[in-house]
């Protein structure tokens, strides 16, 4: 990797995802975790390297407060550059909520979108958000039970069929009935349903996602409708 670690103020540099699993398939990103200075949290992708900058702080707060993306740093990432030893006190700060109704109600109303408003969008956007969704919804759901999961075989033994198949595709990027479909069925499966009227517009949604405090909801109108292929898919 062509970077300066001084540079970038970065502390440590932690692997997570399919490549730290080494249940990686062709076309599996190399995902990157760099623990930066204060006010740095973002996101940067160069072809298959997805690389997210957060800071020390937001980690420790987000680790305290049973936060999905950290419990899967804690649980399956690997250093590849930690001389103050963080990814050790990340695990020892973590602790899972008896709750993740929060993040099951964002994912669904973003799948709601999606299966309303996803041919405005472009594909790729979709594609990659209808995975985000149904893995989101269940690794909160196992999470609930104590035994958090990321690994696409696990996630699909917890998932309905049509779920299944998603998860299996996860690495294709072109949008197709077949998969709306399969997306729609799980849709219908959750228990609860929409929570804005069929005739709500991609404005009401917004609307809803900006209320509801949905980033993930907000980045994917704006990408989506800006034609942006970059995504910020938490939960690998």
């Amino acid at each position: 990797m062509n970077m300066s670690v001084g540079d970038e103020g970065v502390s440590a540099i932690l692997l997570f995802g399919s490549r730290a699993r080494e249940d990686n398939s062709r076309g599996s990103d190399t995902d990157l975790l760099l623990i930066s200075p204060p006010d740095t949290t973002k996101h940067k992708s160069i072809g298959h390297l997805s690389m997210f900058f957060y800071p020390w702080e937001k980690l420790q707060a987000d680790a305290r407060d049973g936060d999905l993306f950290v419990c899967h740093i804690v649980r399956e990432a690997k250093p590849v550059f930690d001389p103050l030893s963080q990814l050790d006190q990340l695990r020892s700060q973590f602790r899972l909520r008896t709750s993740y109704a929060r993040e099951i109600t964002h994912a669904r109303d973003l799948g709601w979108f999606l299966d309303r408003h996803g041919g405005a969008l472009t594909s790729d956007v979709v594609v990659r958000r209808m995975v985000w969704c149904i893995r989101t919804i269940l690794i909160a759901r196992l999470a609930e039970r104590g035994r958090p999961a990321f690994a696409p075989l696990e996630l699909a033994m917890a998932a309905p069929a049509s779920a299944a198949e998603l998860l299996a595709g996860r690495h294709q990027r072109r949008l197709d009935v077949a998969m709306r479909q399969r997306f729609r069925q799980y849709m219908m499966q959750e228990d609860v349903g929409p929570a804005l009227p069929s005739e709500a517009t991609i404005d009401d949604y917004r609307s809803l996602f900006l209320r509801t405090g949905n980033k993930v909801g907000m980045q994917t109108i704006e990408r989506g409708l800006q034609n942006l292929g970059g995504d910020e898919d938490y939960y690998h």
